[in-house]
Parts: C-alpha cells; structure tokens; sequence
C-alpha cells in the first residue's frame, strides 16, 4: 500500500478531465494547469469526472478490465495453461503464486488505488457542504463509491482467502475503511473473510441501493448491481434465502437472444446488469481475457481431456455457445475458446453482472432449499436459450444431486471464458483440479492442485511490499 496516496488518486482523476474536455475548441482555451482539491469539488463537472475517475480505477486491466477474469479461468478446470510465462498467469494455473509472483503485485494494487480512489470521492461528497449537484446526485455518488470498494474487497478476497465455507475466520485482506492520503497509513490488519462479507452487506444497505439508480445504465453502479454482490456475497455464507431475496429484487432485465450478442458489438442487450466499456483510449494491451481468447501462439487451452466441453450435453450441435470454441488449423484440433476475439480494435465490454448469472444463482439458491422444481425451471430458461432444440438432457425433470450437477455444469458452460468457475469452485470449498496425463479404464485422470486447507497453494500470498510496510499484516 506504499504506492497509494492522494497525490494517485488526483492523477487518475485528471486523466479522466483530460480524455473528456478536448472538444473542437479546447486548443482556442486557456486551460488551468493546476486544479486542487477544492477546484474539484466547486464544479459539478469535475465531480462527474472524479466519480468517473473512480469507474477508471476499477476497469483497470490489471484488475477488472480483464485480469479478473484471467486469474479466475486460470483457476478452474476448463482451461489448460500450456506456458511457463509467469506474464501469462502459469503460476495462477499451478497454483504457486509467491509473494514476488510477476502478476501479483500489480493485480494487488490495482485492487487498493481502485478502493482509495472510492473511499478518497466519497469521504469528500460526504465532508463537503454546499456541492454544486443535487443532494440526490451526492447520494447516489456515495453509494457508488461504496460499490467500487465493496466490490473490489470482493474479488481481492477471492484470491487472498480461503473461502468462507472452508473457515469463515480465515484472515483475508487488509482494509482500509478510510483514504490513505499520506504516509504514516500504511497500517491496516488482515480482516477475515467473514468480516469483509459483513462489512459489504453493511454498506449496501437499503438506503445505500435506494440511492443508486435503478437501471437505464449498465455501466455505472444501480440497485440490480448491488442486488447481484450482495447475492453473490450470501451464496458464499450459503444463506440460501437471502441469496433468493436479493436475486428476485433484480428487475428490468432478459435474457439475449444470443450469448453473442453481448460479445459483438454493440456490446449491449437487455441481459447487461452491470458491464465495463472500453475506448481506444482506455483499452491499453490485449483483449480482456487476451491470452485465453488468442488464436494464434495461444497459451491457455481448452480442456479437452476433462474440461465442460468433453460431456454430451454440453457439446451439442444445436448448443449456440459451441460458435465460440475455435480449432487449430494446423492439428484440426479444438483448442481454444473466443468471446474476445476483437485483436486490432478490442473495444468489447468486460461483463461482472450479467441476467444470466441472476437466473443461474437463483436455481442454485432454491436447490439449497430443496424446491427443486423452481430451481429447474430457472436452470431451462437459461439452458434453453443456448439449446432450444435437440436437447438430450431435459433439465425440467431432474432433482436432487443431478440436478444439483446440471445447475454447476450449465454454469459452468455459460460462463466459460468469463472467470465464473474458477469462483464458484472457491465459493464452494471444492479442491482444484487439472486434468492429469494418464488414463484409467479410458477416462483421463485428474489431479488435486490446491485444497481448501492448504492456505499455501490454495491462497495467493499478500505482495512482499505490503508485508513490508504493513506491520499489522500478519
């Protein structure tokens, strides 16, 4: 955390002025080359911007403008990492990420600029009397602000934590409830898992979502949005009907015609709860999930030994998300899988929430409570958008424990790409396995790589600098 002040705060902020003033006459203005603080604050329009910087902050490719998820497709079985790159994550797939890990630092602190820059908008909203914006405006920038953080100590607790099903004591993060503006603040202790989950339920209470909007924009912070964290959040402390409670407040939305159509321009339907847009400008290296969605010189690979794709009833002819897995010309082989697949203008949006998801977690959530027969008919509404003809399983008829598989395995064939299985494997306390290279009665073996109890391979370890200047991070 010795790399996050204000001083980095106001640059992301300034970036966001720069990028959004040069109009036709902005060479004919006299521009002012010094804004502080208090210049921010006086104008309606800097504050939109401040509260933009934050949005910046978050998408950063080193967090969740794409590394997310990478890191998480690397965690899960439905991909094979077939480099030694660090750069491309194959210490993520082995599960050996070190303190000095190459990937590490940099996703680490991308996490904590992004939640500074929200705690250092929103603690001045809060402070400030008489803002140019409405009070509703000021609220609603509060509550976004909240969002930003809450949802970064999310992804950052993915990673650094065992999960909360395994041990809900498990030490997690350090938090920072307050901005670090200045050395001397580098202190923070390691919260649990546990305690970071309740401090995010705490913050998006009812009047924090009654302050966001409602819907209209899927790329800023609204009520569905929180809804969907805060499900999210409950699913892991498997409170299955608060998890149902926050997934039926989601509304306004449907499910695409397409998976495709989220993928392709214009990169917006119905189904985007909350999406992160690019700009030539923002969109820096590579694709989101660059390496995994690379045709050629690729790295990540399909599993294609026991990975989703290898089952029946995922790999139908009739199944629509087959379009995205590609083969390699030069072995005839299926090898890898593309819904990034923009490589010279890649200006797809990123999605964190999507309809889908909501329908998803809500069958999951009514399985744990043994109403099987709404949980089947949310599992076929997503299921039959991608196979509405030839199916060889019929989902509507299933209970119990296959059910429970075809709820785990839908997810995992309509997320593929997006980092949704290597979470839900943590979500569940469930080891972490890769295909092995042998055969038994002529089925591919696989092989444990992390469990839950192992904090060292299971876990990523906190970045050397931060132990270095957090002495409570122990």
């Amino acid at each position: 955390m010795n790399k996050i002040s204000y001083k980095s705060v106001i640059i992301a902020l300034l970036s966001v002025l720069v990028l959004t003033s040069c109009g036709e006459d902005f060479l004919e203005k006299n521009p002012k080359l010094n804004v502080t603080e208090a210049d921010i604050y006086a104008s309606e329009d800097l504050i939109d911007a401040a509260v933009a910087g934050v949005y910046t902050r978050f998408k950063s490719s080193s967090f969740a403008g794409g590394n997310i998820a990478v890191i998480f497709d690397n965690r899960s079985d439905d991909f094979v990492n077939t480099g030694n790159n660090t750069y491309a994550h194959s210490d993520t797939y082995n599960m050996t990420v070190g303190q000095n890990s190459i990937m590490n630092p940099g996703f680490f602190q991308a996490g904590y600029l992004a939640i500074n820059a929200a705690n250092t908008v929103k603690e001045n909203l809060e402070k400030r009397d008489n803002l140019p914006i409405s009070e509703a405006k000021r609220q609603q920038y509060i509550a976004s602000c909240l969002f930003i953080r809450d949802i970064s100590w999310y992804y950052l607790s993915q990673v650094y934590s065992q999960p909360y099903a395994y041990d809900p004591d498990s030490k997690a993060i350090p938090i920072h409830t307050e901005a670090v503006l200045g050395p001397g603040h580098n202190d923070a202790r390691l919260w649990t898992i546990g305690e970071v989950y309740d401090q995010i339920i705490s913050d998006l209470n009812s009047n924090t979502i009654a302050s966001l909007p409602a819907g209209g924009d899927p790329t800023i912070p609204t009520r569905s949005a929180a809804h969907m964290l805060l499900q999210r959040i409950y699913m892991a402390k498997q409170q299955w009907q608060d998890a149902i409670s926050e997934g039926e407040k989601v509304s306004g939305f449907s499910l695409s015609a397409n998976v495709r159509d989220m993928f392709d321009a214009p990169y917006h339907t119905a189904e985007n709860i909350y999406s992160l847009p690019f700009t030539n400008t923002e969109r820096g290296g590579g694709n989101p999930a660059s390496y995994i969605s690379s045709a050629v010189g690729y790295i990540d690979t399909l599993n294609v030994r026991t990975g989703i794709i290898t089952l029946p009833a995922y790999h139908l002819d009739t199944d629509s998300r087959i379009s995205f897995i590609k083969v390699d010309p030069a072995t005839g082989r299926e090898t890898w899988y593309e819904k990034y697949d923009e490589y010279t203008t890649p200006l797809e949006w990123i999605h964190i929430f999507r309809y889908a998801e909501t329908l998803l977690n809500l069958s999951e959530s009514y399985y744990n409570i043994g109403n099987y027969e709404k949980a089947a008919q949310l599992l076929h509404q997503v299921r039959s958008r991608s196979v509405p003809t030839g199916d060889i399983l019929d989902v509507t008829t299933l209970t119990g424990d296959k059910l429970r598989d075809a709820i785990y395995n839908e997810r995992r064939a309509e997320f593929i790409g997006e980092g949704i299985r290597g979470l839900d494997i943590s979500r569940r306390a469930e080891d972490f396995v890769h295909p092995a290279a042998t055969r038994t009665n002529g089925h591919w073996d696989t092989v444990v790589v992390a469990t839950p109890s192992d904090r060292t391979s299971y876990c990523w370890a906190l970045p050397s600098y931060e132990i270095l200047i957090n002495k409570s991070a122990n």
